[in-house]
C-alpha cells in the first residue's frame, strides 16, 4: 500500500495500480468506521433512500448501523481521510495572469479562455479576479459618475471605495451596485442562474422586476428563467475558494460539475447515462487534480470513467 500511494503521489502508477488503490481504500473497515463517525455529524437534507445508496457506494457491501445515515459532506470525508494529501500534492489549477487586454472604442476587454484565471486592476483601483471562460469589459471613462463592469462569466471584485461614485457590476438581467465592498459574480451563459455571493460589506442586487440588500455571508440568486430573485445565507467562502484554486461542490448535479471540470481544465467531459446527470454532489475537494476529482466520484458514487487521449473523458456507470 505504501508503495502504490508514493507512485500515485508522484503520478508513476499504472491504471491497475491506480484501480487497486482505490479498490483498497475502498475495502479497508478501519476507513469504514472511521467514515461513517464522521457522516453521523453532518448536515443533509438528502432522502434517506439516498443517503443509504451513497453510503453504500462509498462503503461497498457494508452498511451504515441503525440510526446513521450518509450526510451531505460525504466528499468532503471521503477526499479529507483517504486523499487529502493526493489533492493537496498532485497539482492545482495555474494561474495565468495573461489576460488579454484589447482597447475598443474607449472601452477594454479582458478575457480568460478554458483553464486561466486572471487578475487586473481597474482605473479606480478595484482588484478583479476572473475564473476561466470570463470576459470583463468596463470603460475607462465616468460619463454618468458611476463605474461600471460588465461580466460574462465568473469574478471576484475588491471593490475601491469611492463615496461620491457608485461602483455597477451588469451581469445579464442583474444589476450589482455598491461604493466598497468584496463580492463574486457568477454569469456563465450556459447555466440557468445569475449569482451573487456577498463576503464584505454591502450591496444591492437589481432586476427589471425585483430590487434586494444583501449583507455579507448572503448569496442572492437570480433565476433567468422564472425571472425571480431570491436570497439566502451562505458561508461565504463555499463560494470563493475557486480564489485559491480550491474546488468545493454545494449539491451541485453531476452534469453541472461536467461543465465546471470542463472550463477549468479544458476538456469534454461526456456522461453517457442520462440518470447520472442528476446525481448531486457536496463537499470539499481542496487543490484537486483533475483525476483527483474523478477517483473521488467515483467513490462517492456510482460511477466509473474512461480518459480518450488529452481532451476527452467518458463518465459511465460502474459495473
Amino acid at each position: 500500500m505504501n508503495d502504490l500511494m508514493r507512485k500515485y503521489l508522484q503520478g508513476q502508477a499504472t491504471e491497475q495500480e491506480r484501480m487497486t488503490l482505490l479498490a483498497h481504500l475502498r475495502a479497508d473497515e478501519q476507513i469504514g468506521n472511521w467514515l461513517r463517525a464522521e457522516m453521523e455529524f453532518s448536515d443533509s437534507k438528502m432522502p434517506q433512500p439516498v443517503q443509504e445508496r451513497i453510503l453504500r457506494n462509498i462503503m461497498g457491501s457494508r452498511r451504515p448501523s441503525a440510526g446513521r445515515n450518509a450526510r451531505s459532506y460525504f466528499l468532503m470525508a471521503a477526499c479529507i481521510s483517504l486523499l487529502a494529501v493526493l489533492c493537496g500534492l498532485l497539482g492545482m489549477l495555474l494561474w495565468q495572469n495573461n489576460a488579454r487586454n484589447n482597447m475598443l472604442c474607449a472601452d477594454v476587454v479582458v478575457s480568460t479562455q478554458l483553464g486561466e484565471h486572471s487578475r487586473i486592476v481597474l482605473p479606480d483601483g478595484t482588484l478583479v479576479t476572473l475564473n476561466a471562460s470570463t470576459t470583463v469589459r468596463y470603460a475607462t471613462a465616468m460619463p454618468d459618475g458611476k463605474r461600471r463592469v460588465q461580466v460574462d462569466g465568473e469574478a471576484f471584485f475588491d471593490v475601491a471605495k469611492d463615496a461620491e461614485h457608485p461602483f455597477v457590476v451588469s451581469a445579464g438581467d442583474v444589476d450589482i451596485t455598491c461604493l466598497g465592498t468584496s463580492f463574486d459574480v457568477r454569469n456563465y451563459a450556459d447555466e440557468t442562474t445569475t449569482a451573487v455571493v456577498l463576503a464584505e460589506g454591502k450591496v444591492r442586487v437589481s432586476t427589471a422586476a425585483a430590487d434586494l440588500t444583501m449583507e455579507p455571508d448572503s448569496r442572492a440568486v437570480y433565476n433567468r428563467a422564472s425571472h425571480t430573485l431570491s436570497k439566502h445565507s451562505v458561508p461565504s467562502n463555499d463560494y470563493t475558494c475557486w480564489l485559491n484554486g480550491e474546488i468545493r461542490y454545494n449539491n451541485q448535479t453531476l452534469e453541472q460539475i461536467a461543465a465546471e471540470l470542463a472550463r477549468n481544465y479544458n476538456i469534454e467531459l461526456v456522461i453517457t447515462d442520462d440518470e447520472l446527470k442528476q446525481e448531486r454532489f457536496t463537499g470539499y475537494l481542496g487543490r484537486s487534480s483533475l483525476r483527483n476529482i474523478l477517483d473521488v466520484l467515483c467513490l462517492a458514487s456510482n460511477l466509473s470513467y474512461h480518459v480518450d487521449g488529452d481532451t476527452k473523458v467518458y463518465v459511465y456507470p460502474h459495473k
